[in-house]
């Protein structure tokens, strides 16, 4: 299907290193032995065809087992990058965002609530936040904080449903419908918790991660940052940060948007300078605010 073009678009060829491991890590022969063990008693050479299919299993087992890893070094396959994962769903998460806060003024009335609207942006601005956590170093982030706490509270607050339950406050049926509440609370904590470990970042992201921005290309020399022990108003105002972005225009450092400052976004409303890049240690991908393309 992949000569036809429309197909080949949608889902192009591997290259020849993938199907290449596929089939070095295959074992070999096992349809075979199954097949040798069904036939029937009086076959000739049954035995022979058994042996020689339990040979080539085994064969399979210790020649290319022990030796795929080596294989798979000089073809030059890697296995998962958690940093780019992290990279890539922090990318994809903001653009999900965009796009429903962007639904979100279409939909606005003016009957709804305020209140409920900043909510909605809010949350839609913390999911954003908590993917780009993942790429900094350092202590606990604050999703990580949350996370933990509201764990804890979630746990008294079951135990505290099942003491009121069993001293006759309220119906079993009750607890059961408040305690499967804060259960599906606690399973997104969960998940949450299995995606914040951290991603250092390696020097993989290429010359290509550059071609859909131009703001990125037009980027010749890092400047000096201004301040490099931290955030420039964070330090001014005496403030905490999480992690540290660097404007590659003006070499501006400020906060990301999950410490309370949030200075680096503030930069960029106030300076329009487009791209930034992480300053954290170990770190070198960059953001555009204005294409919102990471490189």
């Amino acid at each position: 299907p992949r000569l036809i073009p429309a197909v080949a678009a949608k889902d192009p060829m591997p290259p020849w290193t993938n199907p290449a491991a596929v089939s070095w890590a295959g074992m070999r022969g096992v349809v075979t032995l199954a097949a040798a063990f069904i036939l029937p008693p009086e076959t000739e050479h049954r035995e022979v065809l058994i042996l020689i299919a339990l040979v080539v299993v085994g064969a399979t087992l210790l020649i290319q087992g022990s030796t795929l890893p080596w294989v798979l070094r000089h073809l030059g396959l890697a296995g998962p990058d958690p940093a780019e994962d992290a990279l890539q769903a922090a990318s994809v998460q903001q653009r999900a965002a965009s796009a429903g806060l962007a639904r979100l003024d279409e939909l606005i009335a003016d009957t709804d609530s305020d209140a409920v609207v900043d909510r909605l942006r809010r949350r839609s601005d913390e999911r954003s936040e908590a993917m780009w956590e993942r790429l900094g170093g350092g202590d606990e982030t604050p999703s990580q904080g949350y996370a933990r706490l509201r764990i804890e509270m979630i746990a008294a607050e079951r135990k505290e449903l099942i003491r009121l339950r069993d001293s006759g406050h309220i119906h079993d049926d009750v607890m059961r419908k408040v305690i499967a509440a804060i259960d599906i609370e606690e399973t997104v904590l969960d998940l949450g918790q299995t995606w914040s470990g951290k991603a250092t970042e390696s020097e993989f992201i290429s010359a290509e991660a550059h071609s859909g921005c131009e703001h990125m290309q037009e980027l010749s020399q890092t400047p000096s940052p201004r301040t490099p022990q931290g955030c420039e108003e964070c330090l001014e105002e005496g403030l905490r940060w999480v992690h540290l972005r660097l404007c590659m225009t003006c070499g501006h450092v400020g906060c990301c948007d999950s410490s309370v400052g949030k200075h680096a976004s503030s930069h960029f409303h106030q300076t329009q300078d487009p791209v930034i890049r992480s300053f954290e240690p170990g770190e070198t991908w960059e953001w555009c605010y204005l294409d919102e393309v990471l490189g």
